[in-house]
């Protein structure tokens, strides 16, 4: 994982006046940018040096200025809360950059329980066994969200109750097909949407753990993922469904939609265990009755998905009888899949 020196930052007021003069999509000049905040041209360089390196593209053309490669929408923590104004959010931190919201959360074990930690872009995000996580400022929904339980052996099935609420949320909001690939990757159209990462920390007075989420929110990202080489599965964007509208591509509306339907996933969980989520976990299964393969870099099985048993794992139907496949670095695809590569993005941490 990369090293990164800044842990969690928010844009200067210089930085916020910036990005609000380019958001008419146009290009602007050094100097009236300059005249515009009151500052030189030179800070405006180091201005737009720095967004760059949040993963916001700002592009420098001689004798035209400066413009944004896209407009982003930025979380905002009032307009969240507006969305959520019968729910209470404990506690609520959104950053223009930090190094992983999951890293942020288990750096705080003082957090109220419930806490919605989001970053527009991840310098240190990665997915399962440090998979790399690639992101844009601003083109995902990106959060953790905290939460204790009394010992480790309770957090079993976390994760498939994670991805039932993820999914639930989806749908909720128009996109009526998204479902989930086990363990707990979100599928739409037969695309990755959306990953999922659990990490933990045992305390004295038990597991203090965050559930990290992201989603694909524009395609400027699938773009950038192919110039870099990334794509190594299908992958997709909420922009490109036939289910978008300008409504439901909201970042600020996903974010509390999901946060919703998570927290009230997570006190189910925590109260009864996978057992409250598995029927709504087999409705929302992608693969349930298909012939599937599922392989690591030593071991191959294939065979019929049963669902999920009452402790989360796998339920294959081989030749030599059924199989209960424990959550791992198993990479599971429909047999006739061109992909047989694992997750080159991982999920939001």
């Amino acid at each position: 994982m990369p090293v990164v020196k800044t842990l969690e930052q928010r844009f200067s007021v210089n930085e916020n006046r910036f990005l609000e003069i380019l958001s008419d999509g146009v290009f602007h000049s050094g100097q009236e940018l300059a005249d515009d905040i009151g500052v030189s041209r030179t800070t405006v360089s180091n201005i737009a040096r720095h967004l760059n390196d949040c993963g916001l593209p700002v592009f420098p053309v001689k004798r035209r200025g400066y413009a944004l490669e896209y407009v982003p929408e930025r979380i905002s923590e009032d307009r969240v809360r507006e969305f959520l104004s019968d729910f209470p959010v404990p506690c609520m931190e959104s950053f223009d950059v930090v190094d992983s919201t999951n890293l942020y959360v288990l750096r705080h074990p003082e957090l109220p329980e419930y806490s919605l930690i989001s970053a527009e872009f991840q310098k240190g995000g990665r997915g399962r066994v440090g998979r790399q996580y690639f992101n844009l400022y601003a083109s995902q929904v990106m959060f953790s969200c905290a939460v204790r339980f009394r010992e480790l052996a309770a957090m079993q099935g976390l994760s498939i109750a994670a991805g039932v609420a993820v999914a639930r949320g989806l749908r909720q909001l128009g996109f009526h097909d998204a479902g989930i690939k086990w363990p707990n990757d979100i599928y739409l159209q037969g695309a990755k949407l959306c990953g999922i990462l659990i990490e933990s920390t045992a305390r004295s007075e038990g597991v203090f753990a965050t559930v990290g989420i992201g989603v694909n929110i524009r395609k400027i990202f699938l773009e950038r993922m192919a110039e870099n080489g990334l794509l190594d599965q299908r992958i997709t964007a909420l922009e490109l469904s036939p289910d978008a509208t300008a409504e439901n591509l909201s970042r600020n509306r996903i974010l509390a939609v999901l946060y919703r339907n998570l927290r009230i996933v997570l006190q189910e969980f925590v109260r009864d265990g996978i057992s409250g989520v598995r029927q709504d976990y087999d409705t929302l299964d992608i693969f349930r009755g298909q012939e599937v393969v599922l392989k690591n870099s030593v071991e191959e099985l294939s065979g019929i998905c049963q669902g999920i048993s009452s402790g989360g794992a796998l339920l294959l139907k081989t030749g030599e009888g059924l199989r209960q496949i424990a959550a791992g670095d198993m990479s599971l695809r429909p047999r006739n899949d061109a992909f047989s590569g694992g997750s080159g993005t991982g999920t939001a941490l």
